[in-house]
């Protein structure tokens, strides 16, 4: 028998049986089955419309409800449900979603205004990217308004509204070592679009803005930076301060000078001074370091500039040759450094050059006696040693 058959029969068999199921059962077991599997599944399709009525009345009040969420994360969690079930809870729903979309945007950019940029860059992809689903999802109900509302408005986000943010914001801010990371962030995202000068090239411009060899807090601001994140733009920057510290003419301050010193670069600092032909900023920098540490390199770098500025160098020579002269290593470290020779004379050259020889000739002696007197102890050792195995036989 068909399928309708046995509900047909089913129910004279019970009517027949005064409603014993169990009769009915032992009488024909396969229309007993086919009744059960008719309850089931009109117990699934009852189930089905009360859970989608469920469902929508969930999202429903979730839509009413999203404009008075506190807190972002709140705000995308439910944006992003809403973007997730649309396509499933008709067209009355969309309908509330249309009349709705545009405080939805507004709650949505009103909650990240606080952010920093870093907090409003993932914000607004977050928003983007819901919309995005929400226009895909609403389509089927033919909507135009809806959908294209939300469609527009993914794009919009991120190439005005965030745009605009990003620029107030490198307008603004300032360029200090807690930016770089932002600033490592930005131009990580600038990197992932199809035209990254769109950001990158008016942020250089806005950094360019600042002095590099004054701005100390630009300086390690530039040296903060994440090479690997900002690429293109860390390298820019960096360039621009290599070739401060290659200029012959060019004032850096003190200030980062000094902090440079305290860094593993300081060859920079050498070797700028070495070559800088400015003499009023060489005569500055010689107040502020010549002589006012134990970097004997950065002293000897004033010494190896031939720039003429009021000096002390060849006291200053002297005086360090005087103090460690039996530090050989030193005092052939000092002496052979170029401009030395100019500042203190071939006379003063010369005699040192005898201080070196006589220096390096007692360290020769001195090595010979302490060998002798080393070998020496061995064989008493082994004498030693030898007249107590004697003594034992």
């Amino acid at each position: 028998m068909s399928f309708l058959e046995n509900i047909s029969n089913f129910f004279f068999l019970l009517k027949q049986s005064n409603y014993d199921l169990a009769l009915v059962y032992s009488q024909d077991s396969s229309s007993f089955y086919s009744v059960l599997l008719l309850l089931f599944v009109v117990i699934l399709i009852v189930g089905y419309f009360i859970r989608d009525s469920f469902k929508k009345a969930e999202l429903s009040k979730l839509i009413s409800n999203i404009t008075k969420v506190s807190n972002f994360s709140e705000f995308e969690q439910k944006l992003s449900k809403i973007a997730d079930e649309i396509s499933k809870r008709g067209l009355e729903i969309a309908n509330k979603l249309n009349l709705s979309k545009e405080d939805i945007l507004t709650k949505g950019l009103d909650l990240t205004k606080d952010f920093d940029i870093k907090q409003k860059i993932e914000a607004y992809k977050k928003i983007s990217s819901n919309f995005s689903l929400i226009s895909k999802n609403t389509k089927k109900y033919n909507i135009e308004e809806l959908s294209k509302f939300y469609e527009e408005k993914s794009i919009s986000l991120l190439e005005d509204n965030l745009l605009k943010q990003i620029e107030n914001y490198y307008k603004n801010v300032r360029f200090t070592q807690s930016e770089a990371e932002n600033i490592d962030f930005l131009v990580s995202y600038a990197n992932s679009l199809s035209n990254p000068l769109v950001i990158l090239k008016p942020l250089e411009n806005e950094i360019n803005k600042f002095s590099f060899t004054f701005n100390l807090e630009l300086f390690k601001f530039i040296k903060k930076l994440d090479k690997n994140s900002s690429k293109v733009l860390s390298y820019a920057l960096n360039k621009k301060i290599e070739e401060l510290f290659c200029s012959e003419k060019e004032r850096i301050s003190v200030a980062i000078l000094a902090y440079v010193l305290k860094t593993d670069e300081k060859q920079k600092v050498y070797d700028y001074i070495v070559n800088l032909k400015d003499k009023n900023h060489l005569q500055s920098l010689y107040f502020n370091f010549f002589g006012k540490s134990k970097d004997i390199d950065l002293d000897l770098a004033f010494v190896k500039n031939e720039t003429e500025i009021v000096n002390d160098y060849k006291e200053y020579i002297n005086s360090q040759i005087t103090y460690n002269w039996k530090d050989l290593k030193l005092i052939k470290h000092i002496i052979n450094s170029s401009g030395v020779l100019r500042v203190i004379g071939h006379i003063d050259y010369r005699n040192v050059l005898e201080r070196i020889e006589k220096l390096e000739n007692e360290v020769d002696f001195n090595a010979t006696v302490a060998k002798i007197l080393e070998v020496s102890r061995n064989a008493e050792k082994i004498a030693k040693e030898a007249k107590a195995i004697a003594r034992s036989k």
